[in-house]
């Protein structure tokens, strides 16, 4: 009795632990949050606690200010999504040099960092780019750094004819120098800027600055690729957009012409398909009626009549003369004649010669 006891025990366990594995199957235990401040051109600090995604709580966040045991809620939040993803901190110039303590707060969690921002140090990119040739001939590049301290180190790049990129070493002054550069060729050129060691170096880089370009072609004239690549698309879009025109022109005119056809000239109904039907029904309709005259003609005699004198007889040259025949309008010609002039037939006229 005493061993099944012992058999049903162990299931029993098996059971709960395959619960207890099948219920946090799929669970993700929340990450530690991890805080990155950089100081940005000297200027102000950015603390950064969600990098690779947006977070599922909004966190308050504390820093120290650069004095130890005094912590203080931030003022200026950076959101993304109405969540805080990081703070905005004031800067001064000994404060790269100390210990910045940061804590962030959720309901009962906190945690704290410590952040060396001596290294942690990143300058907006360099600005106002020109570039020159001499008469050596040198072919001089020119520039402005964010920041204007000896603590800063330039780093130039540049490509022939967008080859590969060719990258200098650092240096201190802001000019760079390409000696005898080749005819018929298209310069391009990038500056990005850092503080050096002699300031506590830096481990960021800023970015890249805007790209120019210098082409032997056309002698000093400098451009911005911006400029450039917005000149390679302007002839595009002018022809897209002449294009684009040219069909919608195109598609009106035949709108219009097609209404001012049905306006001048209307369309004339096509008989054909119901010719046929139509003979048919009208050969049906003269079958049936039969036309009678609803009026009668009076018939008017056609005879010949010549003119006979009173007295005398009359010759046949005269008589011939005198016949006449009347074979038209014989209703108004019998009438108006009878009323005139005796008229007698061929026969009378033999008697009376």
């Amino acid at each position: 009795m005493f061993i099944p006891t012992v058999i049903h025990f162990d299931m029993k366990m098996v059971g709960s632990w395959l619960f207890l594995l099948i219920s946090l199957q799929g669970y993700e235990a929340p990450s530690t949050p991890n805080v990155n401040c950089l100081i940005i051109n000297l200027d102000y600090v950015n603390c950064i606690w969600s990098e690779q995604s947006i977070p599922e709580v909004n966190f308050t966040f504390f820093s120290s200010r650069f004095i130890k045991d005094n912590m203080e809620e931030c003022t200026t939040y950076l959101q993304e999504e109405s969540y805080a993803v990081g703070c905005r901190l004031s800067y001064d110039k000994s404060d790269r040099f100390r210990t910045l303590k940061t804590k962030l707060v959720h309901q009962n969690n906190s945690y704290v960092q410590d952040h060396n921002l001596k290294s942690m140090v990143k300058l907006y990119p360099p600005v106002n780019l020109s570039v020159e040739m001499n008469k050596d001939p040198e072919l001089n590049l020119y520039w402005n750094n964010s920041k204007n301290t000896f603590c800063i180190e330039s780093e130039v790049r540049y490509r022939i004819n967008s080859d590969k990129w060719k990258t200098s070493t650092p240096s201190k002054e802001q000019k760079y120098a390409v000696a005898f550069p080749l005819k018929s060729s298209r310069y391009e050129f990038q500056v990005r800027a850092r503080v050096n060691d002699m300031c506590g170096e830096s481990k960021f880089w800023s970015e890249w600055s805007q790209p120019i370009q210098w082409d032997s072609m056309k002698g000093n004239n400098i451009t911005d690729i911006s400029g450039s690549s917005m000149s390679v698309w302007k002839p595009v879009l002018s022809l897209v957009g002449t294009m684009t025109l040219f069909i919608l022109a195109c598609m009106l005119v035949y709108r219009e012409r097609e209404r001012l056809r049905f306006i001048l000239i209307p369309i004339v109904p096509n008989p054909g398909k119901n010719l046929d039907e139509n003979v048919e029904a009208w050969r049906q309709i003269s079958k049936d009626i039969c036309f009678q005259s609803n009026f009668t003609e009076l018939a008017c005699p056609v005879r010949e009549y010549s003119l006979v004198p009173q007295t005398g007889s009359v010759s046949e040259s005269e008589s011939n003369f005198s016949i006449l025949t009347d074979q038209s309008d014989c209703l108004s010609t019998c009438s108006s004649s009878a009323s005139t002039f005796p008229v007698t037939s061929e026969n009378e006229q033999a008697g009376i010669e």
